[in-house]
């Protein structure tokens, strides 16, 4: 072997020895374990904190300990981006242990997890869904948790975008004429999502859905709506430009 592919493969192996730690001794006691799960946590060392933490919790349960291994295992896998498995783990920990001292932190965490699935408000929100009823958790279960408040805004935001989702739905049927359809979604909306901060638009595009369908009393009502709660908005001034045509005129259109 020439001296050029000698020192290729020193140096594979010197990566190979850097990017591939070796497992710990089988016959590590339970302190040590924890010991070494936790300053492989805090050196950001994901993967040997995650083998300690589980070995430490399979061999010794019952520790006073178990309880933070679990949860610093769920954040070293929060912190590599598996955040489904983070998710899971968090709610172990919660489940498990409903009234231990980190039954709060990792209902929140686990909300934070979901968070982090929640795609765009176009896409299907399923882990959106998961992260509210976790959030609202906290706020049910842990009313005086300083997690609760950061908990009821997340839920709120993200209520916020379930909102967001039903308008692009009713929007996308409104511009196909599909007008009942239109009215089916945005009547759901604001039924179900009272004061999202789509609201307005939901009314506009509601009354002027009714418009087109010549549905004059409960267009006039749904501007009623729209001008008393939400009077100072882009949405109510572009509607106080607008005359309301006659009932003969709407039905017409």
């Amino acid at each position: 072997m020439s001296a050029s592919g000698r020192s290729m493969v020193l140096l594979a192996l010197l990566l190979g020895a850097l990017g591939c730690p070796k497992e710990l001794p089988q016959d590590l006691p339970p302190e040590e374990l924890y010991r070494i799960g936790r300053e492989n946590f805090d050196r950001g060392r994901w993967n040997r904190a995650i083998e300690a933490f589980q070995r430490f919790i399979f061999q010794d349960p019952g520790n006073v300990k178990a309880d933070s291994a679990l949860y610093l295992t769920a954040e070293s896998y929060f912190n590599q981006k598996q955040y489904l498995t983070a998710a899971s783990e968090f709610l172990r920990l919660a489940q498990n242990r409903p009234a231990g001292p980190l039954a709060d932190d990792s209902r929140y965490r686990a909300c934070e997890s979901y968070v982090k699935l929640s795609p765009r408000p176009e896409l299907d929100q399923e882990y959106t869904d998961e992260a509210i009823d976790q959030c609202r958790s906290v706020v049910l279960l842990y009313p005086g948790s300083p997690f609760a408040e950061q908990a009821a805004e997340r839920s709120r935001e993200l209520t916020d975008k379930l909102a967001r989702k039903t308008f692009l739905n009713a929007r996308y049927y409104y511009k196909r004429k599909a007008y009942d359809s239109a009215i089916v979604y945005l009547e759901h909306l604001l039924k179900t999502y009272r004061g999202a901060s789509v609201e307005p638009e939901a009314l506009l595009m509601l009354y002027e859905t009714y418009m087109k369908l010549g549905y004059v009393q409960e267009a006039d009502e749904t501007r009623a709506r729209l001008l008393g709660e939400y009077g100072e908005t882009p949405q109510a001034k572009e509607l106080e430009k607008v005359s309301r045509p006659a009932a003969s005129d709407a039905g017409s259109q």
